[in-house]
């Protein structure tokens, strides 16, 4: 056992405590905490601990009301409170910030959200009985979870109804979505199911079930203030739906009268309605055949590219926005970026690692960030979504 004060949390919720061994991480703790703690492991010379006792709490620590919040890896600032929350996850951009892209500056906005039922899409696994739920902390087994506080209640429902049967038919991955327009769950399966699994889910007449080649069969619509979506559960859509209204409206900040708006990773065309409102040509780049096709359904005014974004010949325009995956933008896209001159990069992340990384990148070739905000699309865990505005000086 040994004791020692929490400094601070940092990139991915880990608290982090100095030892005599060097460095330790600990989960379930806040900084200015005097707690006491085992090394569990090494790992590439970093140590990971367990937290035994707190030995003295911070004012913000609160008590979990998740039952399964000590075994769960999902949202694990659950036992700080909210408000708290916020200053934590702020002091972690701000380190990455200076740690990563070498720049000090105060963030512009932070935007709150509703902390809990905010979630309308998951991804999740079976249990070894079959059940659906998490990942365990700190293991790769699954955890059966039959209500997520995070969760829609539909989404709740339809948990607790699968879970409760005596045999559940076995999917090796549920995407599920929560369309709050229709009220319609739809849930899309790894694999097609038996002719026996089918008869199983024909029980469940209020959810729609669809997988690989019955797409079509789970396409709805979803209204996001003045627009309408075309959405799939196989497909990626921003799951908080308390602050979509919010994350539209930072971004349409930075628009006004253009020629030509570039969206890479377009998606199913969340930011081309908000975009092409503000433009005379809209080109959006993704490389998910499906998604292009809802998204130019939805919105026949974008010229839209059904290819890699490496792959994409980018043309002149006034603004290009960037929404990529966490893994951030390939050595190929920011040199091409660069290349072109943008006047201005709308960048937005959920990755404060990759995006400070990138952010350097573009420092280093003319730009400067005019503005900087970060939107908490996921409560009670560590993570958020950072919307800027990259500007070429």
């Amino acid at each position: 056992m040994k004791t020692g004060i929490v400094e601070r949390i940092v990139n991915g919720g880990w608290g982090l405590v100095r030892s005599p061994e060097g460095i330790v991480f600990l989960t379930g703790v806040i900084p200015s905490e005097t707690v006491e703690f085992e090394i569990k492991e090494k790992a590439r010379g970093i140590l990971w601990g367990r937290l035994l006792k707190i030995i003295s709490s911070h004012h913000s620590r609160v008590k979990p009301v998740c039952p399964y919040y000590e075994e769960c890896g999902g949202c694990c600032f659950q036992h700080i409170e909210y408000t708290f929350q916020q200053t934590i996850k702020t002091s972690i951009f701000l380190d990455d910030l200076k740690r990563i892209a070498g720049l000090e500056r105060r963030i512009d906005r932070y935007v709150v959200s509703p902390p809990f039922e905010y979630r309308i899409r998951a991804r999740m696994k079976p249990a070894s009985n079959n059940c659906i739920g998490f990942i365990k902390k700190s293991t790769n087994q699954v955890l059966q979870i039959n209500n997520c506080l995070l969760f829609n209640e539909r989404i709740n429902r339809f948990l607790t109804a699968w879970n409760n049967q005596k045999s559940p038919p076995f999917f090796y991955q549920y995407d599920i979505l929560f369309n709050p327009d229709n009220e319609k769950l739809y849930v899309h399966l790894s694999h097609p199911p038996s002719t026996k699994t089918e008869i199983i889910l024909k029980g469940y007449s209020d959810v729609v079930f669809t997988w690989k080649g019955n797409e079509q069969a789970g396409i709805s619509y979803i209204k996001i203030g003045n627009f309408k979506y075309l959405a799939s559960a196989s497909l990626f859509f921003q799951n908080n739906f308390f602050m979509l209204e919010n994350l539209l409206d930072l971004v349409k900040q930075y628009l006004c009268s253009h020629d030509t708006v570039i969206d890479l990773y377009s998606g199913v065309g969340f930011f081309l309605p908000l975009l092409y409102s503000h433009s005379k040509q809209t080109i959006g780049v993704e490389s998910s055949s499906f998604a292009v096709k809802l998204a130019s359904m939805s919105f026949p005014e974008a010229s839209l590219y059904n290819m890699p974004v490496e792959k994409f010949d980018f043309p002149p325009a006034d603004i290009v926005l960037c929404d990529p995956p966490r893994s951030g933008l390939s050595n190929i896209v920011k040199k091409r970026i660069k290349d072109r001159n943008y006047k201005s990069i709308i960048y937005i992340s959920c990755n404060s690692a990759t995006f400070c990384r990138d952010l350097r990148f573009f420092l280093d070739h003319g730009y400067q960030i005019k503005d900087l905000n970060l939107i908490d699309l996921f409560p009670l865990t560590p993570h958020f979504e950072i919307v800027s505005n990259i500007i070429l000086t």
